[in-house]
């Protein structure tokens, strides 16, 4: 792996991770047992891609806790429609990022990029969804 690429999945990494933390902390948050069952399961995903990166990076980093307090926090107050469309946009950023990297070299890059797309679209639906 090349310096660049490192750099990169050293950040694709860290999001991961802290990708798991906010999920979490939504499901320990929401009264919804739809909505958590959803996090619960993008959190296991999500930390099933940081266990990939690290076998890339060959670096093991923490999750940023207080990220995840003050997500807990904006999701305590903000309309969870905009709660679900944040989440939305940074799944589908994700899933670009993973992009350039699809190959032969990366080969779980792929399936990757596909998990994110797919926890785009569940909390984009999510977001359209009256009922909140």
């Amino acid at each position: 792996m090349n310096e660049q690429d490192k750099k990169a999945f050293l950040g694709f990494q860290q999001g991961e991770l802290n990708a798991v933390l906010m999920y979490q902390k939504f499901a320990e948050i929401t009264k919804n047992p739809e909505w958590k069952k959803l996090y619960l399961e993008a959190a296991k995903d999500e930390g099933r891609h940081a266990a990939i990166l690290s076998r890339y990076t060959g670096e093991t980093l923490q999750p940023k806790k207080a990220q995840a307090t003050l997500l807990g926090i904006f999701y305590r107050i903000m309309p969870k429609k905009i709660v679900h469309l944040g989440v939305s946009k940074g799944e589908y950023f994700g899933g670009d990022g993973y992009k350039p990297y699809i190959g032969e070299e990366y080969p779980e890059m792929q399936g990757m990029m596909e998990d994110e797309y797919k926890h785009g679209n569940i909390f984009k639906a999510l977001a359209k969804n009256k009922k909140q």
